[in-house]
């Protein structure tokens, strides 16, 4: 793989940065972070099923180090890029 790795929080699987979702927390609620935003972030496959599979283990909080809401918003967001990913491929 080129470039740096990172795990994502839902299957824990280590995958090039690029090919994952960067997140971030927005007054205690997870969003999706901009390019080049800074702070403590967390990385999800682009793949409902590690969403779904983050929230059963209660990654968010650990990952984040900190209570992270995750809102009906986000999810849409989350749904929205993971289908704009797909059209990509």
């Amino acid at each position: 793989m080129d470039g740096p790795e990172r795990s994502c929080i839902g299957c824990r699987r280590k995958r090039a940065q690029r090919e994952l979702i960067r997140l971030r927390v927005e007054d205690g609620r997870v969003r999706l972070a901009t390019p080049g935003a800074s702070g403590r972030g967390a990385y999800l496959c682009p793949d409902p099923a590690c969403l779904e599979a983050a929230g059963r283990r209660r990654a968010f909080g650990r990952a984040f180090r900190g209570p992270a809401a995750v809102d009906e918003e986000f999810v849409a967001a989350f749904a929205a890029v993971c289908d704009g990913r797909k059209a990509v491929r």
